[in-house]
């Protein structure tokens, strides 16, 4: 399909997200025949037909939560055929059910939709693996950049990787830690702003380009679990996300313990597929990051599975 006719029927979904859309709608407006349609829509976007109109749906679902409406007013008013299925389909895309995403989420913005590319890079590199690894890759250099950045200002001399198993890392520095105080709104504002994200689809992630600087946001809304712990001030403040959607009020605890971050992390495999963080790419890149900081000690090593 060309650009015009997928604008047409994207626009169509969202102009008619308050409503039961099928996949006949939508292929009569393309001019295709139901399968037909079905498998372009597959192949260009990455998931079926049906997966993308719940995806819309729920996402614009969490807008009408935060105005506060109940949650079976929203099951309703987005035609789910129950509470119930309403609640399922949430909870699994975004880890919380609706009720305990709007207590810990202060705003949400329903991103636009994205008209995929006819070759987009990554739909032409689908299926080679060395090149999505690099991708994988990439999100944790972007976490390691804000300890290096820390390093560099001479408050972080530390630096912990733990490659864990099936696929999930751990990033550990003894840098100032995130400015986050006892007043929770504040520092809830404070972890929006930096980490707060949102599920992002293939297609999405197919246009994103290079992940390099993309920032910490872009790098949680790819994980399908992230948690961050901060030690400042005598005080220890956590926080879980789901692809970028925290999933609980920030836990403060008074610890007695030496200021830094933890960042444990696992990029979503619904993107990446299976697979682990390389520790041999992990050392040169570091390496090379630091060879002129002699004063950082770096240690990388790998968690196996415990036996039995």
């Amino acid at each position: 399909m060309d650009r015009g006719m997928w604008v047409r029927v994207l626009n169509y979904v969202d102009s008619h997200i308050h409503e039961k859309i099928s996949l006949c709608d939508l292929a009569e407006i393309a001019g295709y025949s139901p399968f037909y349609f079905s498998r372009l829509f597959a192949e260009a976007m990455g998931m079926p037909v049906t997966g993308y109109i719940r995806i819309r749906k729920l996402q614009h679902a969490i807008v009408s939560l935060l105005e506060g409406k109940k949650v079976l007013e929203v099951a309703l008013l987005y035609a789910f055929d129950s509470h119930e299925g309403f609640t399922r389909s949430f909870t699994q895309l975004f880890g919380s059910t609706p009720s305990m995403l709007r207590k810990s989420l202060n705003t949400y913005t329903v991103p636009d939709y994205i008209v995929p590319e006819e070759k987009g890079r990554r739909s032409q590199m689908a299926g080679k693996q060395e090149e999505m690894e690099d991708s994988r890759q990439q999100l944790v250099y972007e976490v390691l950049r804000e300890s290096l950045e820390e390093a560099g200002e001479g408050c972080c001399t530390e630096v912990e990787i733990v490659l864990l198993p099936e696929g999930g890392i751990k990033i550990r520095d003894n840098g100032r830690g995130i400015p986050l105080s006892e007043d929770l709104q504040a520092s809830k504002e404070v972890l929006e702003k930096i980490l707060s994200g949102r599920p992002v689809t293939n297609v999405e992630f197919s246009q994103m380009g290079d992940l390099v600087q993309a920032g910490l946001q872009t790098v949680n809304s790819l994980c399908e679990s992230l948690k961050i712990t901060v030690y400042r001030d005598g005080r220890k403040y956590q926080q879980d996300y789901i692809r970028g959607i925290p999933q609980h009020e920030l836990f403060i605890d008074r610890e007695k313990h030496a200021s830094g971050t933890e960042i444990i992390m696992k990029p979503d495999t619904a993107i990446f597929g299976y697979g682990e963080f390389s520790e041999d790419k992990l050392r040169k890149w570091m390496e090379k990051q630091t060879s002129d900081r002699k004063e950082l000690s770096v240690a990388i090593k790998r968690q196996e599975n415990p036996a039995g």
